[in-house]
Formats: C-alpha cells, structure tokens, sequence
C-alpha cells in the first residue's frame, strides 16, 4: 500500500530528504510525522466526515494533509483552486465534502466555502510540533474509497472518478516497474495535484519509491529551467503546452536540459513539431504517454528504449487493451476503433452517477474510453481522436486530432483546436481556432493556412472557417477547453 510505503520510508530513512517545495525542505521523517499529527488533527477537526477537500497547491503542505487524511480512513477530495467560487462550492457539495484543509493563499476561495457553510482549516494555524501520539496504520482493502478526482471537464462537466486504494497502489507500482524508476532519481513537479497525473507522477509514484521531489507551486517556464538545473532533475512530467513553454524560454539549452532522463507527456496530444524540437535542440527523446482519471490515470507511456513518433507507448504491465469497432467487436493490428482499457487501475465509477457509470463500464471490467486509437504489431498504441469529437460530414468521419497536428506543424501556429459545427448540407463541417506564436513580424491569413492544410490532407478535411485568437482557452493543466470555443453565431450555420 502507497502510504505504508511512505510511512516505512519514513522509518528507515528519517533525515533524507523527500519534498523542497518553495518554502521548505521536509525529510521523510518529517513527512511521516506531520501526517500522523495531521491525521489527529482531523479526529477532533472533521469528527465522523468521511471526505476530506484538499484546496493545497503541489507542496509538502499537500503532502502532509494527504497523507492526515488516509492514515485517518478518510477519503482525499483535492480541488481545483483555479475555479470559480460557484464552480468549487458545486463540487464540494457533490462529493459531501464539509470540512477543507487550505492555505492562507487561497482566502478569497475559502471565505466562499465559509459562506457556504463549509469549514475550512488553515493548514498554517496547526501544530505540527507535538510529539504524536503511536498510530497503527489502519486496515486496507483493495477496494476501499481512497481519492475522488474530478475530471477537468474540457468537453462535458466534470464528474467525480472514484478511485480505490488498490487502483492507485497498482498504478503506481505498474508504472514504477514499466519505467524502470529508481530511488535515486528526482522528480520534478510542475502539475497540480488535483489533476489525476499529478497526483500519480508527482506525488504517489516518486515518494512511495523514496525519490526526492521538487514542486513548484506555480508553473513558469525560467523557474523550471533553474530547478532543472539547481536540482539536477532526471523525471520531468509535463502537459504540451508547458513543454512547449519550456522549450521557447530564451536561457534554455541543450546543456540546462542535460540532467534529464525522462520527460513525459500528457493530459493532450504531443505535436510532432514539438517532439523533433526537443529531439533536435536538446537532444532528449520525448515520452509521450496516454491516461485518464478513469484510470488512475496512467494506461501507456513510451520509454526511453521504446517509443515510436506519435505513439504513446505500450501499455503498463497487467494493463490490458482492447480496439473495438461500432459493434464493439475487436478489430486487429493497425486498425482504428473505440480504445477499451482493463485492469486493477479502472475507477470504481462516477460518484452519484449510477447510470454514468454504467454506460462506460462492462460487466468484465472493461472501461469504454472514448477515444479512437489502434494498436500496430509491436504493441504500441496511438491515440488518433475522441469518439464523441469525430466530424460527420457528408457520411466522412473526420478525426480533428489530424488536422489538429497538420496545423500546429505550420512555423507560425503555437496552438490549434478543431471543432465541428452544423452544416444543413453536410451535416457537419471543421471549423479551427488558432493562437500563434508571439513576436510574429508577418502573421498569416486564414486562406494561408488552409492552403497549407489543403497540401497535406484530403480536401474535404480542410477546415471550412478559422478564427484567430489571442489566448486559446485551457484548463489549468494547459489542455484547450474545446466547450468554450465559440464560433460566432451568424456563421454558425450557413445557407
């Protein structure tokens, strides 16, 4: 079990350090210390509540209050502190959370919980100085509730993944054992801990490892580079658009990236623009990878000694994969279906969601992803579009993945996002949104780009309209939130 390991760390190797974050350096005695006075503090503070929010940026803070929270039997609720207030007070009351442990940072969200009637501990006011008083490790069970995650809701509204101590356990340790990663390798983590993969890779896989972890609280670009640097960081785990930030920092070099052995990619597609920078400017193989909070999260990534350009890997050990077509009867080798996933990391299901649920789950625990992928004959998988975004035009089902990553190889283009809007001839038709790269002295035209697309693809794929915007929306882990992408009404549907 992942905090018995941490907790065993603790023991065994009490003055080395586990986490800097920006304020402290905390060894792994300090970790198994402050969640044990944590896991006191939420006796008298939470009483009987089952569900515990953690409002907490990547940080020893958030270390040590999940860490409280699982060694209590209490289940983690980490939130996204970049919603709205109405937004945060809705998720919290979905997963009946009433009590949320938070930082001083975070003040304007917590007097909203307040409102609400929530009640939210100040992590800062605590003790953390009292000797604790002994704590067995409470009883596990595979199945038991250990963290509700919210998905971050870019094309439907978020829903609560339940996820069970046995689907992080086995997450962590199938990823582990895939990656070949070692204790003595530092991490690096830049992405929020409400975010499945950050979670995962830069929480739950590293410390259950006894690895040494740098978080950055808030993720910007010339910072990554010095802590890369200062640290000598070897596992980099980051969304695109970071990467893409990164590579573009104006101090950043083949010699400030030498450190770094592993650096993975996910949460959105890797453009193979980007794959080649870094592979050409820095000499470092790109791993992209593939996951869903479904899957806590982690279901393939490639590997410094496998990998294939456009690929996202071959799946972690006891992880199965299955193509399916329309009848979701299994297609063979290098053929494009529906992407089912099946093994110990499959959630429990959606909280409150029963019929949700359902629909996504088979009665043999195959788990209906919604992405349209194959499997070519050494076994690696890629990831070709989502089910629920393919463009039906005319009888053509078109994939905005591929024109996606047909725009984002034009030299002017920084991001791209292909969407389908109603046509009363075809049906459907693309439409893309654009932002380009800043420090542009000549920017192009709509009819430039899609004559660069024409060139590359079918006709009929080339996108009908192309809207240029100043910021692409996102998530907070840089994934483009297509929901919010609108297209103004007059052109919507043309005559």
């Amino acid at each position: 079990m992942l905090l018995e390991k941490v907790i065993e760390q603790g023991k065994s190797r009490p003055r080395e350090i586990a986490i800097i974050d920006d304020r402290r350096t905390v060894t792994f005695g300090q970790l198994r210390h402050g969640s044990n006075l944590m896991a006191g503090h939420l006796d008298k503070l939470a009483g009987d509540q089952e569900r515990i929010g953690l409002l907490l940026p990547q940080s020893s803070a958030f270390a040590v209050a999940f860490g409280g929270v699982r060694w209590s039997s209490r289940v983690a609720v980490p939130l996204n502190y970049l919603l709205r207030p109405p937004e945060l007070i809705d998720i919290c009351r979905d997963a009946g959370v009433k009590t949320v442990l938070t930082i001083h940072y975070f003040d304007e969200l917590a007097q909203a919980l307040q409102a609400a009637g929530m009640r939210v501990v100040f992590m800062e006011e605590l003790s953390f100085k009292k000797i604790p008083w002994p704590r067995r490790l409470p009883p596990r069970k595979a199945d038991d509730l250990a963290v509700i995650l919210y998905t971050s809701g870019t094309s439907s509204s978020p829903k609560g993944v339940m996820l069970t101590s046995g689907n992080l356990d086995s997450n962590a340790a199938n990823a582990i054992a895939h990656a070949r990663f070692n204790r003595q390798m530092t991490f690096l983590g830049v992405l929020p801990m409400f975010h499945a993969l950050g979670l995962m890779a830069g929480f739950l896989v590293p410390l259950s490892l006894g690895c040494r972890v740098i978080y950055q609280a808030r993720f910007s670009p010339a910072a990554t580079l010095e802590l890369i640097i200062k640290n000598n960081i070897q596992v980099l785990v980051a969304v695109p658009t970071m990467y893409a930030l990164l590579a573009n920092c104006k101090s950043v070099s083949r010699e400030s990236m030498a450190s770094v052995m592993y650096a993975i990619s996910g949460g959105e597609p890797l453009p193979l623009a980007l794959l080649e920078k870094y592979k050409t400017d820095f000499g470092i193989d790109m791993l992209e990878g593939f996951g869903l909070t479904e899957t806590s999260p982690m279901v393939s990534f490639c590997l410094p000694w496998a990998h294939k350009p456009g690929s996202v890997g071959k799946p972690l050990p006891n992880v199965e994969l299955r193509i399916v077509d329309e009848m979701d009867k299994p297609l063979g080798p290098n053929q494009d279906g529906e992407l089912w996933v099946r093994g110990q990391n499959v959630m429990k299901g959606y909280l409150n969601k029963p019929a949700e649920t359902a629909a996504v789950l088979t009665a043999d625990g195959w788990f209906k992803t919604g992405d349209i992928a194959r499997v070519d004959a050494d076994g690696f998988l890629f990831i070709t579009g989502r089910k629920k975004e393919l463009i039906i035009m005319a009888g053509e089902k078109i994939s905005p993945y591929e024109i996606e990553e047909v725009i984002r190889r034009h030299p002017a283009v920084l991001l791209a996002a292909v969407i389908g809007v109603k046509d009363p001839q075809r049906g459907e038709v693309p439409v893309a949104f654009i932002q380009l790269e800043s420090g542009l002295t000549e920017k192009p035209t709509a009819q430039e780009i899609r004559i660069f697309v024409r060139q590359r693809v079918a006709p009929y794929k080339t996108p009908r309209d192309i809207y240029f915007l100043e910021d692409m929306p996102r998530s907070p882990t840089g994934k483009i939130l297509k929901r919010s992408l609108q297209v103004p009404e007059e052109l919507q549907v043309r005559s």
